[in-house]
């Protein structure tokens, strides 16, 4: 049977996670995965959410993960989780069930056009076709091509569709094993390319700023090559790491003109633009010499790039030890004084403003400071990114940071959250924003049905505080500000959550957000803030550091 045949061959390929959703056309598919018991799955009612949490699940994992459908406006849903899966490079397997050719077009129940569903934002589009003998025996091919383009790098979704027709088979045991192996390797440059990088930056005043989420082992050869060069290096929160030269407060300096005022010789830039706009700007309309470091793909927007390399960063960093004269002592030196003053001068100004109330920055700090040992932080793509990005503090090795910045939507968060937490065992602390947690709430339902330990932190400025900070907050009138861009509603997360059997409720304190953090299972707390007061708390902090070191 083909679908029995193919998804044996994933689970030999290494397939974990698997999200389903009701249905009837996708039978075939979701019942073959039911009876293959190396695979888990997941049973998620709604399919933009089931996206998401497989989105997660292979974020965490770092494998793909894969969710099935059933036909018409089910599959469309998963649109925006392939989206961010293309973007952020994440594997992902969509497997869409289909009405059969003869009922296409004909205004048959449930049928829509799933030819090339989501356009350009897939690795592979594959029609598998109704299913024979001759598809049968190609069921473990099609899984390892499946596999294959949705990991091999740069990683990203792949569509397969499923036309069945009825009836449907319901008799389903477990395929032999295949034999099936998938191994991928890292592109690395050739010897002289790696002599030209270590040329270039032999003796200079180098600084390296790294961008999203880099694979295991960039933070050792990142620490090893920094701290033997003494490079200095301001990396996202999402690929930080503990060491000497690692900068704490990049965006903090960034903002201060401490950039400039430095003067490094040269940039090596890793991956894409990091998460700091102050970074990123000065990045852009900065005359320094850039150097440009991916694996593959482009993600350069800013256009200012001298050079190119096109390796596995880890790889190539590690290559660069030992090769290359580091640059004066002094160099170094002059980071880390910089980084200190800013971090003393943001860590009174902090204290000050949470004295007098419960705070964003205030919750993004303690939310770092509190996340268990070994667990995962889910950080939304609006405000709470870039305030654990500016304002965390010294980096730890303990905790991952994940979010969905491919495509940087605010949806979803909860439901990658989930998967995340279901793909790999740990706590997982979700930090989000309201209106994001109330974009995503079907999340929640499946949160609280599998008990999954996951802590989210919502932080309730009544609307989309973000906006706040744009000229569009001073340059239109208080009424239609809200309607188009606050969009306050008045809602309490904390009590939607207790009607999924989640619990949890308010907390006004950093060592209420702890005592939250050490609940077994799902819980949801809220902070309330205002977004107007949340704008002047930032403004205040900034100009304290912006005294210190600017």
């Amino acid at each position: 049977m083909l679908t029995t045949r193919f998804v044996g061959a994933l689970a030999d390929l290494g397939l974990v996670d698997v999200a389903l959703s009701p249905g009837s056309r996708n039978t075939p598919v979701s019942l073959a995965f039911l009876a293959e018991p190396k695979i888990r799955t997941h049973t998620v009612l709604d399919e933009r959410s089931a996206g998401f949490f497989a989105l997660g699940a292979a974020k965490a994992s770092g494998l793909p993960a894969a969710m099935v459908s059933t036909s018409g406006t089910a599959a469309a849903n998963y649109l925006p989780a392939i989206i961010e899966a293309g973007s952020s490079r994440t594997p992902l397997l969509a497997l869409t069930a289909d009405r059969p050719p003869e009922l296409r077009d004909t205004g048959a129940n449930q049928t829509i056009d799933q030819t090339k569903l989501y356009g350009g934002a897939v690795r592979l589009f594959h029609d598998v076709g109704v299913p024979d003998a001759t598809t049968a025996d190609a069921g473990a091919a099609l899984a390892l091509l499946a596999w294959s383009a949705a990991a091999d790098q740069p990683a990203g979704p792949v569509h397969l569709n499923f036309p069945f027709r009825e009836p449907f088979p319901t008799d389903f045991t477990p395929a032999a094993p295949s034999g099936l192996n998938h191994r991928a390797g890292y592109r690395t440059l050739p010897p002289e390319e790696i002599a030209d990088l270590a040329a270039r930056l032999s003796g200079k005043h180098a600084l390296i700023i790294a961008g999203g989420y880099q694979r295991p082992g960039f933070a050792t050869a990142s620490a090893m090559l920094a701290g033997q060069a003494g490079i200095p290096v301001i990396a996202d929160i999402q690929c930080r790491f503990p060491s000497p030269s690692s900068i704490e407060y990049g965006d903090l300096l960034a903002r201060a003109g401490a950039l400039d005022r430095l003067e490094p010789d040269l940039v090596l830039r890793i991956g894409p633009p990091p998460t700091s706009k102050p970074v990123w700007s000065w990045l852009e309309t900065s005359d320094v010499e850039q150097l440009y470091l991916d694996d593959g793909g482009w993600r350069e927007p800013l256009g200012n790039v001298d050079t190119a390399y096109r390796a596995d960063p880890a790889a190539t960093l590690a290559e660069l030890i030992g090769t290359f004269e580091p640059a004066d002592d002094g160099w170094m030196e002059s980071w880390r004084t910089v980084d200190h003053d800013a971090g003393a001068a943001f860590h009174d100004a902090l204290e000050v403003e949470a004295a007098k109330a419960v705070n964003e920055p205030v919750i993004a700090r303690a939310t770092w400071q509190a996340a268990p040992h070994d667990s995962i932080i889910y950080a939304g793509s609006s405000m709470p990114i870039r305030d654990l990005d500016a304002f965390a503090g010294p980096p730890r090795s303990d905790i991952e940071v994940l979010a969905n910045r491919g495509a940087s939507g605010i949806d979803g968060l909860l439901s990658a959250a989930a998967g995340a937490a279901a793909a790999e065992g740990k706590r997982v602390v979700a930090l989000t924003g309201d209106i994001s947690a109330l974009h995503d709430v079907n999340a929640l339902e499946f949160i609280g049905r599998a008990e999954l330990p996951v802590t989210v932190v919502v932080v309730n400025n009544d609307g989309g505080g973000i906006f706040s900070f744009l000229p569009q907050a001073s340059a239109v009138d208080g009424k239609r500000f809200d309607a188009a861009f606050a969009t306050p509603h008045g809602r309490s997360l904390a009590d939607i959550a207790a009607a999924f059997g989640i619990p949890g409720g308010p907390i006004s304190s950093p060592a209420d957000l702890k005592d939250a953090m050490k609940v077994a299972g799902p819980s949801l707390v809220e902070v309330r803030t205002d977004r107007r007061e949340n704008v002047a708390v930032h403004d205040r902090l900034y100009q304290a550091v912006r005294a210190a070191v600017g």
